[in-house]
């Protein structure tokens, strides 16, 4: 009678166990769109957020990756986004600024004096106050990754002084004020997707780029673009972003663990950006790349002072000036 008992009370146990695990099993699919290949540091930190999101929901939530532009181009996943196509997206926070205006402000020319100045902005108030402002868009905004700084890369010659770009297409990406800084340079700046740079490079349509290092060595772009010069033009950040309205609709624990998730994968994304750097820059030199600085960084900020004034006027100045307060 006790055996018995006791192989009732044994079914039973692993029945109720049977149905916490089902409670807990995977009850979304959700789909992440970059541009990014495998061997980039900030795909690693997508990767990493997709596996905090399982562990912080009990594996309620999975996330698949479509890397390499997959999804198509950073346009296309802020289309698909409002559209409610695609799930959750990093991209650059440049193009985004067409959706909020307040986020042109990351964009403009040397607002950031460097990356600890960027962190300490995007991680307070004004940081949380763009990302609030990205809801009137069904963006909901999850974290802000370091990309670098911005240098331009060119076919021809390396870039010493504003004059050196006279003349020079350069392509850049769908941003506003990113476009006013390469045409103040004296270049003509020519938006263009990532996946169509190299092949443009390639055919002479463009003759040169700018971006950071782990980018130029990702994408291979040494093989077509011989020159890296240290403008430090912009320091854009990445953001990562979902759509509102479905994260609107999910349980307020999900929530909460996505949210824990994205920001458990700042530092982590952090640390890799910043161990491949170096890493980048030293590969691309023993390929061929040569770099070199600028011999007067003061002529490039004192001719981008106007786009200061211009964009002054829609995203107001208050709102410029309080970056140089941290």
């Amino acid at each position: 009678m006790f055996k018995k008992s006791f192989l009732i009370l044994l079914i039973l146990v692993i029945l109720s166990s049977s149905i916490v695990l089902s409670a807990s099993a995977q009850e979304y699919t959700w789909s992440l769109a970059s541009v990014l290949p495998e061997t980039h540091p900030v795909h690693s930190a997508l990767v990493y957020f997709a596996d905090q999101v399982a562990k912080e929901t009990n594996n309620r939530v999975k996330i698949n990756i479509y890397g390499v532009g997959q999804l198509g181009q950073e346009k296309d996943y802020i289309e698909g986004i409002q559209l409610g196509t695609i799930d959750i997206t990093k991209i650059s926070s440049a193009p985004l600024g067409q959706f909020s205006e307040s986020l042109q402000v990351v964009s403009l020319p040397f607002i950031f004096r460097d990356l600890e100045h960027q962190h300490a902005v995007m991680r307070g108030p004004i940081g949380q106050q763009l990302m609030k402002d990205l809801e009137k868009s069904n963006f909901k905004g999850l974290a802000f990754y370091d990309a670098g700084f911005r240098n331009i890369s060119t076919k021809v010659r390396p870039i010493r002084v504003p004059a050196d770009l006279k003349g020079l297409k350069i392509r850049v990406m769908e941003s506003a004020p990113l476009i006013d800084t390469i045409n103040a340079f004296g270049a003509t700046a020519v938006p263009m997707g990532q996946s169509e740079v190299y092949v443009a490079l390639q055919q002479n349509v463009i003759d040169g780029w700018e971006n950071n290092e782990p980018t130029v060595l990702s994408f291979n772009m040494q093989e077509v673009c011989k020159y890296y010069s240290y403008t430090r033009h912009t320091s854009i950040p990445d953001i990562l972003i979902m759509r509102k309205d479905l994260f609107d609709s999910v349980p307020a624990d999900i929530q909460e663990g996505i949210l824990r998730a994205a920001e458990k994968s700042i530092p982590y994304q952090n640390q890799k950006w910043a161990d491949f750097v170096g890493e980048a820059k030293k590969q691309l030199e023993e390929k061929g790349m040569i770099f070199n600085e600028v011999d007067d960084i003061t002529q490039f900020q004192e001719i981008v002072k106007p786009i200061y004034e211009k964009y002054g006027q829609t995203i107001g100045m208050d709102l410029i000036n309080s970056f140089a307060e941290y």
